[in-house]
């Protein structure tokens, strides 16, 4: 085998192993049983044992109560929110909740794996009830759908440890970043290339686009550039990979952003039950169980809002 012929198959194996490898792996290094378990330390939650909150179930439209069935859309490749573990369970943050969410009103969850950039769309042609992928709560997508806020991130930078020249939330200005098709960061990178580079002087970045996460995550193990994401994903990553990659500590300034539960505009039922289901989540404590499992409890809300096209 010629040195070119190495070099493709390690890339295909690489690729492989970082989308069907155990929650991102990044650069197809096998993590440790341990290790693939990155920073979910937290006891087991028994989504089983929730009880139905009626007045949350009342707000549901007939279709859905007969039908028994919450149908999301997701994207299965962003841990710690919504992936598949070793075994192929899905779990996650995002998971989690929207399976308690259910159990609040008296449904069976069915979660579908999306790509990104059709996560929306599926929502708003009402091919799904509701969609959960850790949706940033953009101007865009408000108005295309409505969101049930239930958390809040901020975003730092993801690299690799020996990437040159490192890059700091005060120096992103001409430098390569990475990013997602349809993904909250990668319009955040976009925006701050505008305004904080281009509208200052400064050089702009140079922005590279992959069509999915496992292929961002892939490029900046390879040193391609760097990666702006939701420090728990960061984190996660950097804790279950092996190569080199490291989530800075230091947040990227104005990157405060919130997300939410997506639903149909056309179906404002669906988005009052939801919330009501959070909110019964987040009284009996069961909300903050879910953060604490995987260590995020710093994004946790204190309540939850509607947020529609007028941002509010």
């Amino acid at each position: 085998m010629n040195v070119l012929q190495h070099a493709r198959r390690s890339e295909r194996a690489l690729l492989l192993a970082v989308s069907a490898g155990v929650a991102l792996t990044a650069c197809g290094v096998t993590a440790t049983e341990d290790a693939a378990k990155g920073p979910d330390t937290g006891a087991a939650i028994s989504i089983d044992t929730i009880a139905v909150d009626q007045k949350a179930q009342a707000e549901l439209p007939d279709a859905i109560k007969k039908s028994g069935t919450l149908k999301v859309a997701s994207e299965l490749d962003w841990p710690p929110f919504s992936y598949k573990d070793d075994s192929g369970q899905t779990t996650g943050i995002d998971v989690l909740m929207i399976q308690a969410i259910g159990k609040k009103l008296g449904l069976k969850t069915n979660i579908a794996n999306l790509g990104a950039d059709t996560i929306i769309p599926s929502v708003q042609n009402g091919r799904y009830h509701v969609a959960v992928s850790q949706l940033v709560t953009t101007p865009e997508r408000l108005q295309a759908v409505n969101f049930v806020v239930y958390i809040q991130n901020t975003l730092g930078i993801l690299q690799h440890k020996d990437y040159s020249p490192k890059v700091t939330p005060a120096d992103m200005c001409g430098k390569t970043f990475l990013g997602t098709q349809g993904t909250g960061p990668l319009d955040f990178t976009r925006q701050y290339s505008e305004k904080e580079c281009a509208g200052k002087g400064k050089p702009k970045m140079t922005i590279h686009v992959f069509d999915k996460s496992a292929a961002t995550i892939l490029a900046v193990g390879t040193k391609r550039g760097v990666f702006l994401t939701n420090r728990a994903v960061g984190e996660y990553v950097a804790a279950t990979s092996k190569n080199g990659l490291v989530m800075g500590r230091e947040t990227i300034p104005g990157s405060r952003t919130l997300s939410g539960i997506a639903y149909s505009k056309k179906q404002p039922e669906v988005g009052k039950a939801v919330q009501a289901a959070l909110l019964s989540l987040m009284n009996d404590g069961t909300y903050q169980k879910i953060l604490e499992k995987w260590k995020v409890t710093d994004q946790a809300l204190k309540t939850s809002e509607i947020r529609n096209e007028t941002g509010s």
